[in-house]
């Protein structure tokens, strides 16, 4: 009963990790249905700012994670304004087109990635002792990234439904015609909104190359298991992402004590297929989506 009670806290909170590490890319899509490729290795090059942070100055991953956040706040800002704003999105090939940039994006940043910090697999030694509670161990570094993944999703949704730009780019989700009818600059919202997303991706890998060590080429595997996670949540959907997310998490840790790490990356895809065809919507279909 301890080893299972033990499995489930574990599961939650790696579900905290993955939930952290989806965010951005859930703005993002929710606002300009753009799914962003580069989004892991976004996670990525936040995450190897954070190690070189650690390693010149003696940064922890928590002071490196605002830096990576701005820096990456830049680079997104860059990308939308200099980049995706240029692409015709009105016409049906303009989502491939955009994914066509993101890709195109993707093996730029790992590229340069690659060229300052080599291909080798890194890791960042911080809060990597265990605390118990009861007959549960508790690690320190995943219960800082779970609590702060979880923090941030409130933030975030606070400032969607609470605040003045928030409103306006819930306006432009539902319709960016309808917003740009009401005189908001439906274009800086969009760069705004990108720039967030890019910067949730950062401040992510500033702290999860803690728990999980990142190689320039790891990117392509994140995006794919941030886009599993949003759309296994609903894609857009704050709260269907949270469940989505700790569902994940506790298959995982489930699978991988019980049937091996080989087989766990399987189930996990396995839910996710069968969601796909059970559930196309996701499991809260529009239920709280931005």
């Amino acid at each position: 009963m301890a080893t299972f009670a033990t499995l489930v806290v574990l599961g939650l909170l790696w579900g905290g990790v993955y939930l952290l590490m989806a965010e951005g890319l859930n703005l993002i899509y929710g606002v300009m249905k753009v799914v962003n490729l580069a989004h892991g290795d976004f996670i990525v090059l936040g995450g190897l700012l954070a190690l070189t942070l650690f390693g010149r100055y003696g940064l922890s991953p928590v002071v490196a994670f605002p830096l990576a956040a701005a820096l990456l706040f830049v680079i997104g800002a860059a990308v939308q304004g200099g980049v995706l704003e240029r692409i015709l999105l009105a016409k049906p090939e303009g989502e491939l087109r955009t994914l066509l940039a993101t890709f195109g994006l993707s093996y730029v940043v790992a590229n340069t990635s690659f060229l300052i910090w080599g291909s080798q697999f890194q890791s960042i030694p911080f809060l990597q002792s265990a605390f118990a509670v009861g007959p549960i161990a508790v690690p320190q570094g995943l219960l800082a990234c779970s609590l702060l993944a979880a923090a941030l999703a409130v933030a975030v949704h606070a400032w969607l439904r609470h605040t003045a730009v928030g409103r306006a780019v819930r306006a432009t989700a539902q319709s960016a015609l309808g917003a740009a009818a009401c005189g908001l600059n439906v274009r800086r919202l969009r760069i705004v909104t990108f720039a967030l997303g890019a910067a949730m991706a950062g401040g992510a890998g500033a702290l999860v190359i803690a728990l999980v060590p990142f190689q320039t080429s790891s990117g392509g595997d994140l995006t794919v298991q941030a886009f599993t996670l949003i759309a296994l949540g609903g894609l857009g959907s704050y709260l269907g992402a949270w469940l989505a997310a700790e569902l994940l998490g506790i298959t995982e840790v489930m699978a991988q004590y019980y049937l091996g790490s080989d087989a766990a990356a399987a189930v996990i895809y396995l839910v996710f297929i069968a969601v796909l065809v059970f559930r196309p919507q996701g499991l809260l279909g529009r239920t709280m989506r931005i």
